[in-house]
């Protein structure tokens, strides 16, 4: 699989930011909204990682 760039974009009103999952990456793996995910940080030096596990299937 080719290597995939998302952008992170902010929400007018809220302090919460987006990042988006391209359409072909949630079509693949059948990504869908409602979906939830517990999410992982872990920062090595100057590398963040953000893991992010299906926990709940919409």
């Amino acid at each position: 699989m080719t290597e995939k760039i998302v952008k992170v974009r902010g929400r007018h009103g809220t302090k919460s930011l987006d990042i988006t999952i391209p359409a072909e990456l949630s079509e693949k793996f059948d990504i869908n909204a409602g979906d939830l995910f517990k999410v992982k940080i872990i920062k090595d030096n100057d590398i963040l990682t953000i893991n992010y596990q299906l926990i709940y299937k919409n």
